[in-house]
């Protein structure tokens, strides 16, 4: 589960950097996460999620609210929240940045039997929920994602899926 949720995150940072704008396409250049420095579970519903990230735009980056939600069939696993406004300041080589998220899982019997798929590498009937607000500089960013299968969530950020597994295991 914490895998997840560190892939959710790193997916919230990059998606804020995707809007349509010719700006944003620039700044998603100059703009790279360099990996996680820490995943730690504070309490059964907060976590804390420290990363590396370079901006080297004019620009400081903000993602102001962030929830996502994993989906096994019709029913909501867990979603998570930002807890406050993340900043990366302007030009920076590699900057530690510290989230707090609240994790929500409606009913933990609901993990059992998508960790059991997860381990068996079955990624089907999985799908995400997604929605992000935030600014890139000047240009706000506001997206949302629905129903996007999981498999494809974690290709379009170069995760792969057998990490997941790994993190079962």
């Amino acid at each position: 589960m914490k895998r997840f949720l560190l892939v959710m995150l790193v997916a919230s940072c990059m998606l804020s950097l995707g809007s349509c704008s010719n700006m944003a396409r620039k700044m998603s250049r100059k703009v790279k996460l360099e990996g996680v420095e820490n995943v730690q579970l504070i309490s059964l519903s907060q976590l804390r999620i420290d990363f590396r990230i370079m901006n080297q735009t004019a620009y400081k980056l903000q993602l102001e609210d962030a929830e996502a939600s994993l989906y096994y069939r019709d029913v909501c696993i867990g979603t998570m929240h930002l807890k406050e406004c993340v900043e990366v300041p302007k030009r920076t080589e590699s900057e530690l940045v510290e989230t707090y998220w609240t994790v929500e899982v409606g009913n933990p019997l609901t993990l059992l039997p998508l960790v059991g798929k997860l381990r068996k590498g079955d990624l089907s009937e999985m799908w995400v929920e997604l929605e992000v607000k935030g600014h890139g500089g000047p240009a706000p960013v506001n997206l949302s994602y629905k129903k996007m299968p999981l498999s494809e969530f974690l290709r379009t950020f170069g995760v792969d899926p057998s990490e997941l597994m790994n993190f079962l295991n």
